[in-house]
């Protein structure tokens, strides 16, 4: 009897052993095995295994929206991913090189805004860099203040009565001046297929394109007389509209392409000035998103979403973004794909009507 219990007690002993093997075994793999995107649990739920992480950007300016919302988001989300993201602004080409030769790893991503999909259209950037290409990541944030500007003693102040002061002077031109293959372009399509539409082409035949670059550059050209209008911004261009700027490079808005005013600022979008295109409201919101390797780990998402939703219910984030007029507008990144892809669509309708700039730059 006493042999029996023995053998029993034994046996047990055994299982029980053999069953805490086995658990400490299994959090031994789970903690070897996961990456900290999959733990979970706290801020660290979408912390990344990189220790450095590239942002490249369709810029070579740190000084205009795109490095200042990529510098921003980077900043913040950089402590919830446990890494350091450093902002390189190399330029559109030069972004998609990089992220079509990236590691699936996450180490190099690339943050831009609609010019990634508009400069695939108006083909500045080859058709290998469409969207289809790459994984759509979250969508971060807007510069609702994407505007037309002109000088401050020109003789209209909205970009509707640029139009009727046009058709009243049949000896005058107006040159607005752009960059190609982007927001400059496409907004400047919407004004001019408008003016076409209202006025006919006897008007719309004498609005040229001044095609420059930069802000700086588009700036430069109003100073020197090269452009009666240009693309700009308020976050780029607020300072010259200022009371106290000199003269001559005193500036004033003609109008927003947001679907709605900007708060703390007196300027009519192009739709409350009766701006259509095709019958439609004429509305462009530029916003900003992430681009990955098409082939990137599906956890790099998970994590790239994980730390923008959280950065943008920041304050402190919001209060640098509204500093330069932008605002936050986080979508996830299977939501962001579904938009943008829409919205292209939209926006190629419009190409498609809109003239050739080589027949009517200046």
């Amino acid at each position: 009897m006493k042999k029996t219990m023995y053998i029993l007690m034994a046996a047990l002993l055994g299982i029980l052993l053999a069953a805490c093997g086995e658990s400490s075994g299994s959090e031994e793999t789970a903690g070897s095995g996961e990456t900290s995107a999959e733990k979970g649990g706290g801020s660290g739920e979408a912390a990344l295994d990189l220790s450095r992480m590239r942002v490249v950007i369709g810029s070579t300016s740190t000084g205009g929206d795109t490095y200042q919302n990529a510098e921003a988001v980077s900043r913040y989300a950089e402590d919830i991913l446990n890494t350091n993201m450093q902002v390189d602004a190399v330029g559109g080409v030069q972004a998609f090189d990089a992220l079509s030769s990236a590691s699936n790893d996450g180490s190099t991503v690339m943050f831009f805004h609609d010019m990634a999909y508009l400069g695939v259209e108006y083909g500045s950037f080859d058709q290998s860099n469409k969207l289809e290409n790459y994984t759509i990541g979250p969508m971060v944030s807007t510069n609702p203040g994407n505007a037309f500007l002109a000088s401050a003693d020109a003789p209209y102040d909205s970009m509707a009565e640029s139009a009727e002061w046009l058709s009243s002077n049949p000896n005058e031109e107006i040159t607005v001046a752009i960059q190609a293959g982007g927001v400059s372009e496409i907004v400047f399509n919407g004004y001019y297929l408008w003016v076409q539409e209202e006025y006919g082409e006897e008007v719309s035949n004498r609005i040229k394109a001044y095609v420059t670059g930069s802000q700086q550059d588009k700036d430069q050209a109003l100073w020197d007389d090269n452009a009666d209008i240009i693309h700009g911004s308020i976050g780029a261009n607020n300072q010259y509209t200022k009371d106290g700027v000199e003269d001559q490079v005193k500036m004033k808005f003609l109008g927003i392409t947001a679907g709605e005013r900007v708060e703390g600022f007196d300027i009519p979008t192009l739709a409350e000035q009766g701006i259509t295109v095709g019958g439609e409201e004429f509305t462009f919101d530029k916003e900003f998103f992430f681009l990955l390797p098409k082939d990137v780990n599906e956890n790099v998402v998970t994590a790239l979403d994980n730390a923008v939703s959280q950065v943008v219910e920041n304050e402190d984030y919001q209060s640098d973004l509204n500093n330069n007029a932008y605002t936050p507008n986080y979508m996830p990144s299977d939501e962001a794909e579904e938009y943008l892809l829409d919205k292209r669509e939209t926006m190629r309708s419009i190409i498609e009507r809109a003239p050739d700039l080589n027949n009517i730059a200046q």
